[in-house]
């Protein structure tokens, strides 16, 4: 299973959940349809969630893409792997991943001071 929790901040905005052939999903809105919520509207499906983890990765035709990788011991832009290595932060937003029995609080995993 791929279990994660959709942080806003220290705020808890979704549950997801994934099973290891990646066919079946599973997402509980925390928080309602927002701004903060990634997964606002009705389609919970295994795309959105590809999706979301994709938007959260660099760009498959980035320049340097490969060096990047090669940093993060990746040998493909594989969301599931990097938002694991990466929580999903982004320099322009408050959102982020919190891996099942993780504690970590957005404190330890923010870029921005």
């Amino acid at each position: 299973m791929y279990n994660f929790t959709v942080m806003h901040q220290n705020t808890s905005v979704a549950e997801v959940s994934v099973s290891d052939n990646h066919k079946n999903v599973s997402i509980k809105k925390l928080v309602p349809d927002s701004i903060i919520q990634p997964f606002g509207g009705n389609d919970l499906s295994i795309n959105r969630v590809y999706n979301f983890l994709k938007s959260r990765c660099y760009e498959d035709n980035r320049v340097d893409l490969k060096e990047i990788l090669q940093q993060a011991h990746l040998s493909s832009n594989n969301p599931w792997e990097w938002n694991r290595i990466t929580h999903g932060v982004m320099w322009d937003d408050d959102i982020w991943i919190r891996y099942e029995n993780e504690t970590l609080c957005w404190e330890d995993v923010k870029w921005r001071k």
